[in-house]
């Protein structure tokens, strides 16, 4: 894991903005990524937040990631700042070349997602970064009230792999590789960037989408064509 700093110029969105990120994030690999904007497709990945929200905000990101932890006291404090603005979006990007226990960290949680229940997880899970053994996952289970014979039946099916699967091929589509990414209505945030860092981007992309006149609870779905640009 290492910072690097990096500029980009981001698109569609906001075409005029140039940012400058120290990426403290998590990646398997040497060099930083350059992201292009991409409108991430919601498809029924876990989301939490109004439908109609004018800011959809898509995170790729892996249980076992430090930075990823350290990024959700920001994504609370976010929500307080800009309530009912956010709809969030999680998409599996486990980097299981130095994350051994992100994997079943995410499998964990698609088993919880299947009963309703992956933000409780989800939230369990970075609540206890330090411990993600099988049995450690399965008492997070327990917390949350799961149907453990269903939970742990669904561990070893294929379903929530190939979701995770489907997660990871769409990070390749966007170049993503760093974890945690946020895409707000396509514009990316690499890292455990500090709020005023969100807020920016976060009050840029709704001002964009009020004021290109759509209605709100379609905006993100007419974008969603766009892709990665």
């Amino acid at each position: 894991m290492a910072a690097f700093k990096r500029s980009f110029t981001a698109g569609t969105a906001i075409s005029s903005a140039l940012f400058l990120i120290t990426l403290a994030a998590c990646t398997g690999k040497a060099d930083p990524p350059s992201l292009p904007n991409c409108v991430v497709p919601i498809g029924d990945s876990p989301t939490r937040g109004p439908t109609d929200a004018w800011v959809t905000a898509v995170e790729f990101g892996d249980f076992e990631c430090p930075y990823c932890g350290k990024a959700e006291p920001t994504v609370k404090e976010v929500d307080l700042e800009r309530p009912g603005i956010i709809r969030w979006v999680w998409k599996h990007l486990p980097i299981t070349s130095i994350h051994p226990w992100a994997l079943p960290a995410a499998i964990a949680a698609e088993c919880a997602h299947d009963q309703n229940q992956f933000w409780e997880m989800h939230d369990l899970i970075y609540a206890n970064q330090a411990s993600l053994s099988d049995a450690a996952l399965s008492n997070y289970a327990r917390q949350i009230g799961l149907d453990m014979t269903t939970w742990q039946a669904c561990l070893s099916t294929d379903p929530p792999q190939q979701r995770i699967l489907a997660d990871e091929n769409m990070a390749k589509r966007a170049r993503v590789d760093a974890t945690p990414t946020f895409f707000f209505n396509g514009t990316a945030l690499v890292g455990a960037e500090p709020l005023d860092s969100f807020l920016s981007l976060i009050d840029a992309a709704q001002q964009s989408a009020i004021t290109s006149g759509a209605d709100a609870g379609s905006y993100y779905s007419a974008m969603e064509g766009q892709g990665c640009l």
